[in-house]
């Protein structure tokens, strides 16, 4: 059981067909890219999650970076934690009404707030690589 957020990147097709005829590798470039657009994500989530007795911040990380077929992608957030813990992570970022647990988002809020700073992140890596100009 998993609790986490994707993060895609879309409008990159132009940009990925020309590194495509280019020959260059661009699977592993956008893999290494994502890897560091994610650890941006990672740590605005460490910093807005809730600190309590549970340490929910320790089982937020990054999965990945992950290949199906030309889609690359990093799972950030509360992954590959056990069942608990991720029910926990879920009630914190929305609440529970029938339990009077009041939301306190730490997911949502990085992935809007960073959104611009991950994109950046990731078109310099693949910049430094050649891949954009």
């Amino acid at each position: 059981m998993t609790f986490k957020a994707k993060f895609d990147l879309k409008g990159m097709d132009e940009y990925l067909e020309q590194i495509q005829q280019a020959g260059l590798d661009i699977d592993a470039a956008a893999q290494r890219a994502l890897e560091k657009g994610g650890s941006i994500l990672e740590k605005e989530m460490e910093r807005l999650v809730p600190k309590d007795e549970r340490n929910l911040e320790a089982n937020i990380e990054i999965d990945g970076p992950h290949q199906e077929g030309n889609f690359s992608y990093v799972e950030v957030g509360v992954v590959n934690a056990d069942a608990e813990i991720v029910i926990y992570g879920n009630v914190q970022e929305y609440g529970s009404p029938s339990k009077n647990i009041k939301a306190q988002p730490y997911i949502r809020p990085s992935i809007d707030g960073k959104r611009n700073a991950v994109m950046k992140e990731i078109r310099e890596s693949l910049k430094a690589e050649g891949m954009v100009d």
